[in-house]
């Protein structure tokens, strides 16, 4: 059963929603329909933890989606939801998330590729990459995997 809020009715998984911003030593993984609030949970979760000190400098903190699209998103609507905070925050939350926002390009949110990138570039020696490896567009990463099919396939062939 939902319950009521001054504006109607709260969702019926309003607990779990709590849970996500005010449950900051545990790890989750939220899984949900388009359009129920991932995006909503996951930003004021990030700012959560960053006004209480859960994640001590917006450089620790990451936030990884799938598509560009969803991660421009996530990205503006964690800034908006922070500038918000600031002007609503008092003492030592608010100092910290002044500072989060002053360096809010430390963080990372990003896609899974972008972030596996700036791993890579971080740490190309214990990765054993080339220092000059370079990240592959959407049409040639399609134009590779099409091409190793059709020599598995052709293999395939051969052998039988």
């Amino acid at each position: 059963m939902s319950r009521k809020s001054r504006s109607g009715t709260f969702p019926p998984d309003q607990e779990q929603r709590d849970r996500i911003v005010e449950e900051l030593d545990r790890t989750m993984l939220v899984e949900a329909a388009a359009g129920t609030g991932k995006t909503t949970s996951m930003v004021e979760r990030m700012v959560a933890m960053l006004a209480r000190g859960k994640c001590e400098s917006i450089r620790n903190l990451a936030a990884v989606t799938f598509t560009r699209k969803a991660a421009a998103e996530l990205r503006a609507r964690f800034q908006i939801r922070l500038e918000r905070a600031v002007r609503e925050t008092e003492g030592i939350e608010r100092e910290r998330l002044e500072r989060a926002l002053a360096n809010i390009e430390q963080g990372f949110i990003g896609t899974i590729h972008s972030f596996c990138a700036r791993l890579l570039r971080e740490r190309p020696v214990e990765a054993n990459v080339d220092l000059a490896f370079q990240e592959i567009d959407e049409v040639v990463d399609r134009g590779l995997r099409e091409e190793a099919w059709e020599e598995l396939a052709a293999g395939l062939l051969f052998e039988d």
